[in-house]
């Protein structure tokens, strides 16, 4: 929008505006909530349902104490650390939080029956609830779901600081429609909300070089972002990256002399009340703040390697061979490379050289924001609003917001681990950036079309947003509810990232379609369950998608030992059990084996099954 439109035009513009953002956020929630029950629950999911829980635990017992008139009880060592210690020192409550409050106000309660004992907290009684949801798994579910259209929502309204309204839309779908993130996106675990809070830290950021208001909530949604996940402390890097490069002006002399840049009333609010919001939020600091705010810190500081396959190797330690250093530097980039689909990829390297030949203050489209002040008499900066007299350079802010997070999962001494999910908030920013070469690829064709076809030319930005959308769209249709085991056409789809040797999933998420096969099975009372932890087999029993009868029979070796029949996960760390099947079950024959296009995700042995 230009600052000569009448003012009927402004508000027609801003309601539009208001419209598709509401839109988008509402095919998100309708998309992911349509297809979540299909996707299983793994290690951490099935942990932060039990945490989740716990934690209502706790609000549950303050109720009961402030009708006792004894509130004290809650906030005792012992009343708080009953609950808040699940889950701790390992990640903050924001999210878990969220989750247990959704689940005792939307699941549909059938906790009186048999399934009682599988709770982590006691069940006094039947819940009086919103019976929103069938599955109590889809009400701890809804916040991230929430997350995910909040995040495509701030996707879209920022790309229109750049973008005409269809380009900024088509941004806003391609950030969902990534497999990887899709993936993520419908699950209760962190992933997705701290991409989410990357997303809106940067963007209250971003406005805080021309408000001051927004310097004050950058702070706070910082702390909300520390309190979601433990990557948020590296924001404000990223961040300060940008604002450097902003005001390189002041440190290279351009107006004469030389001078440190101002330190942006957003950087004082973020070290000011992000650690306060953090140490507020978290119930289980506050007996001791510095010393468990410290043993949280460790714990990643010091995290253990765990496995994880990338082209073909299994990376499960740090690496101190001079030769793989640069193999494993690669990890993210060709995670990025082999995951998001290609026509994001294309349109998103068209806006980087948009971007890098973009002069100073020039708008990337014809309704970009202007590069005024907002709200301010003066263009003069000073600490509050720092950046009022310079251009905000999106490109070098998109390219600190990109590459910030890779760069970081490529560091040899960075776990390896988990694979794109950990630097899953470059993605937004990774289509904003496709969203501007939408717009510059617009541009083009409808110049091309003659004067006579004006109407043509007008309709070419919203069909080329159609156009481009529909590939990633069906893809992350296609890859569900396997995103983890999803490679794009440039690795050759599933089967292509396996013959790469790209690791196919993790952490037992992949076994939701074999129940029925367990469940019919005679010898289930004896079952191993590989990389399935109890918590998730409780989830699917308290569902009633697995018989509460079905056995575990543990871990490892001695698990396999004391089962009659066992699966398998295929990742590469695991090819020593599919031997101790052979050896102990007494064949080399599965009884099943669950794939995606010819790529086995999970095989199924039965002792003495030699048919």
């Amino acid at each position: 929008m230009t600052l000569t439109e009448s003012p009927p035009t402004r508000l027609a513009m801003l309601a539009r505006d208001r419209l598709v953002t509401a839109l988008l956020a509402l095919a998100t929630v309708t998309w992911l909530l349509a297809v979540e029950g299909r996707q299983g629950f793994g290690r951490d999911e099935g942990q932060y349902f039990r945490a989740g829980e716990r934690y209502w635990g706790w609000f549950e017992e303050l109720g009961s104490n402030l009708r006792a008139g004894h509130p004290g009880r809650s906030f005792t060592p012992t009343g708080l650390d009953r609950y808040w210690s699940d889950n701790a020192p390992d990640h903050p409550v924001v999210a878990k939080v969220l989750y247990g409050l959704s689940w005792r106000a939307f699941h549909r309660c059938t906790c009186t029956g048999p399934a009682r004992g599988l709770h982590p907290i006691p069940v006094r009684g039947r819940h009086l609830t919103l019976p929103l949801f069938a599955r109590e798994s889809t009400a701890f579910r809804f916040p991230a779901i929430l997350f995910a259209a909040l995040l495509v929502a701030f996707v879209y309204r920022f790309s229109r600081r750049f973008v005409g309204w269809p380009a900024a839309a088509a941004g806003a779908v391609l950030t969902l429609a990534q497999p990887h993130y899709f993936f993520h996106a419908q699950i209760a675990c962190f992933d997705a909300p701290i991409t989410t809070m990357a997303f809106v830290v940067g963007t209250a950021y971003w406005k805080s070089l021309r408000s001051a208001r927004w310097g004050i909530l950058t702070g706070i949604v910082f702390g909300v972002a520390l309190g979601t996940k433990h990557n948020a402390w590296l924001m404000p890097i990223f961040l300060a990256g940008h604002y450097l490069w902003l005001r390189r002006g002041d440190l290279l002399g351009w107006g004469g002399r030389r001078r440190l840049p101002r330190v942006p009333l957003a950087f004082v609010s973020m070290a000011v009340l992000g650690p306060l919001i953090f140490v507020l939020h978290w119930p289980w600091l506050w007996q001791a703040p510095l010393q468990r705010a410290r043993t949280y810190v460790n714990r990643h500081l010091q995290h253990e390697h765990y496995n994880f396959e990338y082209l073909g190797r299994n990376w499960n330690a740090p690496v101190t061979n001079s030769g793989l250093k640069l193999l494993r530097v690669s990890a993210p980039f060709v995670e990025t490379l082999f995951t998001v689909p290609v026509t994001t990829l294309a349109l998103a390297l068209v806006g980087g050289v948009a971007l890098v030949r973009r002069r100073r203050g020039e708008p990337l489209g014809p309704e970009a924001e202007p590069e005024q002040p907002e709200g301010l008499d003066t263009a003069r900066p000073d600490w509050r609003r720092p950046g009022a007299d310079v251009d905000r350079a999106p490109g070098a802010f998109l390219a600190v917001q990109i590459f910030g997070p890779l760069s970081v999962i490529a560091l040899p001494g960075t776990p390896i681990f988990g694979g794109v999910k950990h630097f899953l908030p470059a993605m937004p920013y990774l289509a904003v950036a496709a969203a501007i070469g939408l717009e510059r690829l617009s541009r083009v064709v409808s110049a091309a079309w003659p004067a006579a076809r004006a109407r043509l030319a007008a309709a070419t930005p919203v069909a080329l947003a159609a156009l481009v959308c529909l590939p990633a769209v069906v893809e992350t249709r296609r890859s569900h509810p396997d995103g983890l085991s999803h490679y794009n056409l440039l690795a050759g789809g599933f089967a292509g990232g396996a013959s790469l040797g790209m690791n196919r999933q993790f952490w037992g998420y992949a076994v939701l379609p074999l129940l029925p096969w367990v469940n019919a099975n005679p010898e289930n009372h004896a079952m191993y369950w590989h990389d399935v932890i109890s918590d998730a087999l409780f989830m699917y029993k308290r569902e009633g998608r697995l018989d509460l009868l079905v056995g575990d029979t543990g871990y490892a070796l001695p698990g396999i030992e004391r089962s009659s029949v066992g699966i398998l996960f295929y990742e590469k760390h695991w090819a020593m059990y599919e031997g101790w099947f052979w050896d102990l079950y007494g064949t080399t024959r599965p009884v099943l084996v669950r794939e995606r296009e010819g790529v086995p995700l999970i095989t199924a042995y039965q002792r003495g099954n030699n048919r």
